[in-house]
């Protein structure tokens, strides 16, 4: 669109020059022919009369008449002077007139040429506002064609989502219920391992229950046997201090290592021996040294706590 304004400038510009160069020829020639010679003088005729006069008379008269001829002829030559001056004046004024009208011509071809340029400016101008507003145009026109398209795709795409959304619902649907059946399968038939292991394991708890129960009741035998052994050994190795009253129970706690070996001893709460027996209970732990271990290794404790009785 830019292209062919310029063309369309290119020629007008080239049309105004070529006109311009016409007018200016036509100017030329006409000033060539025309006439420059001065006007001539138009020479007026000269009358003289003869008068037949005496011969003694006739050279006064000669030489008045001679006196006024001249005068006339300088009056003549004076007018023809002042037509003459008058002439050139007019002719001057004419040049004046003609350079007036040609340096009027000229400035008004300047302005005609200013106008015209002007106008092919703003002609040139509109032109450019009008392909611009057009340019402006079809990139709307492209935007909204691309937006539409764009659109058309978005919608044609979310159509898309919405069937591949439909079709997986339908897919999870139908996936959801087979799996729904086959968990009532797996249902029922784990119900029924659940149920045969149930029984089973009610079986096997009952049946180590039973041996727990046995393997306690052989414990609390064994751990009954062995603190009686630990709480005679005690009372073996105990010298009863003189200040010592019957009815003494002192609970004591035995620190072992695993073969027996006694590494402390101590009295806990409760007991209400006095400070001279309590030493002494100590003092009888410690002179064992060493606890049953072989044979009541199931029932081996790190601490022991026994109750030492006195009754007397």
């Amino acid at each position: 669109m830019a292209t062919r304004s310029q063309v369309v400038t290119d020629r007008l510009a080239a049309f105004s020059l070529a006109v311009g160069v016409h007018v200016l020829v036509g100017l030329f020639l006409l000033v060539g022919s025309w006439n420059w010679e001065p006007l001539q003088t138009q020479q007026m005729p000269v009358r003289v009369t003869l008068v037949d006069q005496a011969p003694g008379a006739r050279t006064e008269d000669e030489q008045r008449a001679q006196a006024q001829q001249e005068a006339r002829q300088r009056e003549d030559q004076r007018r023809r002077e002042q037509e003459a001056a008058q002439q050139r004046q007019e002719q001057q004024r004419q040049e004046q007139q003609q350079q007036e009208q040609e340096r009027r011509e000229q400035e008004r071809r300047e302005q005609e040429r200013e106008r015209r340029a002007r106008e092919l400016e703003q002609q040139r101008a509109e032109q450019a506002e009008r392909d611009r507003l057009a340019e402006l145009q079809r990139q709307r026109e492209a935007e909204r064609q691309r937006l539409e398209a764009e659109r058309r795709r978005e919608d044609e795409e979310r159509l898309r989502e919405l069937a591949e959304l439909r079709r997986q619902r339908e897919q999870a649907e139908q996936d959801r219920l087979e799996q729904e059946r086959r968990l009532q399968e797996l249902a029922a038939q784990r119900a029924a391992e659940e149920a045969e292991r149930q029984a089973a394991e009610e079986a096997e708890r009952l049946r180590l229950a039973d041996e727990r129960a046995a393997a306690d009741a052989r414990r609390a035998t064994l751990g009954e046997e062995y603190v009686a052994t630990i709480r005679e050994l005690v009372r073996r190795n105990w010298t009863r201090p003189p200040t010592t009253q019957p009815g003494v129970v002192c609970r004591i706690r035995v620190v072992q290592i695993p073969g027996g070996e006694i590494i402390g001893a101590e009295i806990v709460s409760p007991c209400n021996a006095d400070a001279a027996t309590r030493r002494s209970i100590t003092a009888a732990v410690l002179r064992v040294a060493f606890l049953p271990y072989q044979g009541y290794e199931s029932v081996f404790e790190r601490e022991i706590d026994f109750d030492f009785i006195y009754e007397g």
